[in-house]
């Protein structure tokens, strides 16, 4: 079966970046490595916002104007594909970037991750480590502040699971394999909707738009 660009490479490369410095966040906090968690916290952060951006500027695929739905459309499309079968071979019943559950889902994760790497730039752990920004608030919102980090991470974790398991139910019961999508970039032709009309930006704006995002992480915490 023939196959077709559907993702850029910035948004894969964004994707497992997140993966690995959300996994590397949570082991460097086990193992109170902290100077390596703030830096995996600050990377999380750049790429927050540079998804956001890329949300706005990126390829088609990656633009929320593309695949942002109703929470009405979300939930029936949802609940379709609950059905134990494979769609039909029509590129209505597929979607090049990502369908409208998968769409929230994205939302839902970055306002975590958001959450999560801002409340951590306010906390502190009472051992003499604090945020970059934590003196700028008192010790009891800083408190407050540390608490919602701490618990923002069980629903990050959460959200990852609820994630894998509608990923693995798309590979093995809907025969849609998102995972080498978003390893290679391509869906099989039958598969990737309206692909025709996909526009890609250059490489070069993603730069761009990461370098920004960088700065204004660093011009925030120095």
């Amino acid at each position: 079966m023939s196959s077709v660009k559907v993702w850029d490479l910035a948004i894969r490369v964004f994707h497992w970046a997140i993966v690995i410095c959300v996994a590397g966040a949570w082991i460097t906090m086990e193992n109170r490595w902290i100077l390596a968690h703030e830096i995996f916290g600050y990377t999380l952060l750049s790429l927050v916002l540079f998804r956001l951006l890329w949300g706005i500027v990126g390829s088609t695929t990656a633009r929320f104007s593309h695949f942002m739905t109703s929470p009405n459309k979300a939930l029936s499309y949802l609940k379709g594909s609950l059905q134990a079968k494979a769609p039909v071979n029509a590129k209505d019943d597929y979607h090049s970037g990502h369908n409208p559950a998968g769409a929230w889902m994205v939302v839902l994760l970055l306002s975590l991750l958001l959450l999560q790497t801002i409340t951590g730039l306010y906390s502190n752990n009472d051992l003499g480590f604090s945020g970059s920004l934590a003196d700028g608030v008192s010790k009891d919102t800083s408190d407050w502040l540390t608490k919602i980090h701490a618990l923002s991470f069980n629903f990050i974790l959460a959200a990852i699971w609820l994630h894998l398991v509608a990923v693995f139910f798309y590979v093995l019961v809907k025969k849609e394999n998102l995972i080498k999508a978003m390893l290679t970039g391509k869906k099989p032709k039958q598969q990737a909707g309206q692909y025709e009309s996909l526009y890609f930006s250059h490489p070069i704006k993603a730069l761009i738009s990461l370098l920004i995002a960088t700065v204004g992480v660093l011009l925030l915490v120095m």
